[in-house]
C-alpha cells in the first residue's frame, strides 16, 4: 500500500512538472489578462503614450485593492486631467477647463470616466478573438517578469501588435501597435506594487475653485426628426427601406465642426431593432479591427462588421 502511495505522488509530480515546463499558451496569458480583477493588486504606475495621429502623453495611476484610484494624464509638463473613484463615486478635474465633472450614475461613469488603459483592455477583449497569439518571449521589464504576446490579424498581413504582461498579476506594462502606416505605443516607466498613499489623494482638492459640471447633461443628446438630421448634415446618408420605421436621431460634434448622427430604428411596434451611426469621412475606407467586409449598397462602397457578441 504504501508503494502504491508513493507511486502515486511521484506520478503526480511529474504530471505537474510537464504542466509548468509547458508553460502558458497566448491565449492563455490574454485571457488571464482580461479577466483579472484590476483592484486586485494596489499599484502605481507612470505610463508614457506615443502615436502617429496624436502627441505625446503621460499617464500616472494609483490603484487600491479596496477599488479606489486616482488617474493623472499630463500633456507634456502640464497637468491636463484628473479621475478619481471611491465610494464616493467617480469625478473628473479637468485642469485645462478648470470644471469639475460629476456623473448622474455609476455606469455614465464607467463610460465617459474610462481612462486610456480601461479603453486598451476593452479594445483587446473586443479584438483578441480575430487574432493569433503567440507568446513570443518571456522576459523582464521594470525588473518584472513578464510575457511578451505576439497578436496577428488572422484576416490582414499588415494589422499586429505585441504586448507586455506582467507574470505576477497580469498587469498590461508595454502595448506596441502598428496597422498600415498607423501606430500607437505605450511603455510603464515606472511601476510599484503597495504604495504608500494618503487617503486624501482619492478626494477632491477642496481649494479648487472649478466650476462643478453634470457630464450626463454636458454629454445628453437631444432628439431631433429624421428630415431635421438631413438638413442639419453637410453629407448625403442612407436611410433603411420601408419595413423599418424611424424612431429617433440625436447629433454630436465631431471635429472641425462638423457633426455625426445617431439614427435609430423600430418595428411597426415601436419595439427598437437596430441603431448606427453616419458621419462624413474624407479618408478612404480602412479596416480596423481585421474582420470587416467590404459591402455595397445602393452603389455606396462601405465595411461591415457582423459579430454577435458586439
Amino acid at each position: 500500500m504504501k508503494k502504491k502511495i508513493i507511486l502515486f505522488v511521484v506520478i503526480a509530480l511529474i504530471m505537474l512538472s510537464g504542466c509548468q515546463m509547458r508553460g502558458l499558451s497566448g491565449t492563455e496569458v490574454m485571457a488571464s489578462m482580461i479577466e483579472a480583477d484590476p483592484s486586485a493588486t494596489a499599484y502605481y504606475m507612470e505610463t508614457a503614450y506615443e502615436g502617429n495621429e496624436s502627441d505625446p502623453f503621460t499617464m500616472k495611476e494609483w490603484r487600491m485593492p479596496d477599488g479606489r484610484y486616482r488617474m493623472e494624464m499630463y500633456e507634456g509638463e502640464d497637468l491636463a486631467y484628473v479621475s478619481l473613484y471611491s465610494d464616493e463615486g467617480s469625478v473628473t478635474l479637468d485642469y485645462q477647463e478648470e470644471q469639475i465633472l460629476t456623473y448622474a450614475s455609476p455606469e455614465a461613469a464607467t463610460y465617459l470616466a474610462q481612462t486610456p488603459r480601461e479603453s486598451t483592455m476593452q479594445m483587446l477583449e473586443a479584438m483578441h478573438d480575430h487574432y493569433e497569439v503567440e507568446v513570443k518571449e518571456e522576459t523582464s521589464l521594470l525588473d518584472r517578469d513578464v510575457f511578451v504576446l505576439q497578436l496577428k490579424s488572422k484576416q490582414s498581413n499588415n494589422d499586429e501588435m505585441e504586448i507586455w504582461v506582467d507574470k505576477e498579476n497580469w498587469v498590461l506594462l508595454k502595448m506596441d501597435l502598428a496597422f498600415d502606416e498607423e501606430w500607437m505605443t505605450s511603455e510603464a516607466v515606472m511601476f510599484e506594487l503597495n504604495p504608500e498613499v494618503e487617503d486624501s489623494y482619492f478626494v477632491v482638492d477642496e481649494s479648487l475653485d472649478f466650476e462643478k459640471v453634470s457630464l450626463d447633461e454636458l454629454s445628453a443628446l437631444e432628439s431631433i426628426e429624421l428630415s431635421e438630421a438631413q438638413e442639419m448634415a453637410t453629407y448625403s446618408f442612407l436611410t433603411p427601406t420601408d419595413e423599418y420605421h424611424f424612431f429617433e436621431a440625436s447629433t454630436y460634434p465631431r471635429q472641425e465642426d462638423e457633426i455625426g448622427i445617431n439614427l435609430t430604428y423600430s418595428d411597426e411596434s415601436g419595439q427598437i431593432l437596430f441603431s448606427y451611426e453616419v458621419f462624413k469621412r474624407s479618408d478612404p475606407l480602412v479596416a480596423v479591427f481585421g474582420n470587416e467586409e467590404e459591402v455595397e449598397i445602393r452603389s455606396e462602397e462601405g465595411l461591415i462588421i457582423w459579430d454577435e457578441s458586439l
